[in-house]
């Protein structure tokens, strides 16, 4: 709660970001020095020292990019067209490269045949998003829908083994032991769940991944966060600015009780403490028990603190790093599978979605014709001073009000 709570970061704070962020900082620089046959230390020096080196080469930035080999070349967009048609030919129009666009590739990319429909698959689910209660869009996950989806794979026979992949700072801590169950549910029926961790699965997205039989997550993903806050807001000062005021009669001291318009009801904000307490709890104890951890042991690396994958994997959140394709292999290894094709499980959409999207496509695609932006300036300006993780925490709406979400995740 210390984005909430305080103007600066407190010393546990600073110690377990700036942890994270020397892993993330250490795999992005060895990546790209690999990868341009360049020494990690180069990175930092053309970092540390640039308006030194910016002025070594007459403030152009591109050949300060070449000399310290991070392009190969510099060429104008007319110079890059023709070398692009060097190498893949022209098109039939003759007015750039020949290419095919993404979705397109895509669509030839799934095609499959009828006996490979039928053939061993492992499921893949997309956990990608804020986590709510009931159904939820694509870009969020729902702690029905999502449960729905699992069922799903859990009584499809051609389902061998279940990959979830888990991109989510979590939310609403009710939706996200819904889940749990449900994958907890799909292993007792003999179905082996692996969960492979994307940019982030933290708090609420690891409360899921605990009932997996296997975790991977990369090197740089963003996980832990194990805790839980509660709240409830109330307006009482603000609306007293403007000159509105609230008061009033009740047959208990609950009565009215969650009126955003007047303060906390003492009696209320120690229901929600305990509440909380006991929400932790049992968080712990899911950690523990599907880590195979003592819960002391888990308290000690728990209290809401982020863990890069590196260092989840040395203190037992985590099993392997790797990818969606490791994760995907170890699936099958588990299901004693050597062919099998990988489903992506989605659920249909109803007519209403369909109606929906094709009217959003034909919107974007005539927009994109005229080239004039979706929204005036004045709406576009006023959606980017709305912080994106405020706007998903005005989504939050747990019946508990007991959320295990990661605050700090989103400026990491």
């Amino acid at each position: 709660m210390e984005p909430v709570l305080r103007d600066d970061m407190s010393d546990f704070d600073r110690e377990a970001n700036t942890a994270v962020l020397n892993v993330l900082w250490s795999a992005y620089t060895a990546d790209v020095a690999g990868l341009r046959g360049v020494a990690p230390e180069s990175l930092d020096d053309y970092i540390n020292h640039l308006p030194g080196h910016l002025a070594a080469s007459s403030g152009d930035m591109g050949a300060l990019a070449l000399k310290f080999r991070l392009v190969d070349g510099l060429r104008t967009r007319d110079e890059l067209r023709a070398e692009l048609i060097q190498l893949a030919g022209e098109d039939s129009r003759g007015k750039t490269f020949n290419q095919v666009g993404f979705v397109d590739y895509l669509k030839a990319a799934r095609t499959s045949s009828l006996a490979e429909k039928e053939a061993d698959t492992i499921g893949v689910i997309m956990a990608q998003g804020i986590l709510l209660e009931g159904t939820q869009p694509a870009g969020r996950i729902g702690g029905d829908s999502l449960s729905a989806l699992i069922r799903q794979a859990r009584g499809d026979k051609r389902i061998r083994a279940l990959v979830v992949r888990i991109d989510s700072p979590g939310g609403s801590a009710f939706a996200s032991d819904q889940i749990r169950r449900e994958l907890e549910l799909a292993r007792s029926a003999g179905l082996p769940v692996v969960v492979s961790m994307s940019s982030v699965a933290a708090s609420g997205g690891y409360w899921i991944a605990t009932a997996a039989d296997e975790i991977w997550a990369a090197p740089t993903t963003i996980t832990g966060s194990i805790g839980i806050f509660s709240a409830f807001p109330t307006w009482e000062r603000s609306l007293q600015s403007i000159g509105i005021h609230n008061d009033g009669v009740g047959t208990t001291l609950m009565a009215d009780a969650f009126n955003p318009n007047r303060p906390m009801n003492p009696l209320v904000a120690r229901s929600l403490e305990q509440l909380m307490q006991q929400g932790y709890r049992v968080f712990i104890d899911r950690v523990a028990g599907g880590r195979n951890l003592p819960a002391d042991a888990v308290e000690k690396i728990a209290d809401g603190r982020v863990w890069a994958g590196r260092h989840a994997v040395e203190i037992g959140l985590v099993d392997k790093l790797g990818y969606g394709r490791e994760a995907i292999a170890a699936a099958a290894e588990r299901a004693g599978l050597e062919r099998y094709r990988v489903e992506l499980l989605e659920p249909p959409l109803t007519r209403r979605e369909r109606l929906f999207r094709h009217i959003n496509d034909w919107v974007l695609r005539t927009v994109k014709g005229t080239g004039r932006p979706l929204l005036p300036p004045e709406l576009a300006w006023l959606r980017t001073q709305v912080p994106a993780p405020l706007e998903e925490l005005l989504h939050l709406k747990d019946p508990s009000r007991l959320y295990a979400y990661c605050l700090t995740c989103g400026g990491l």
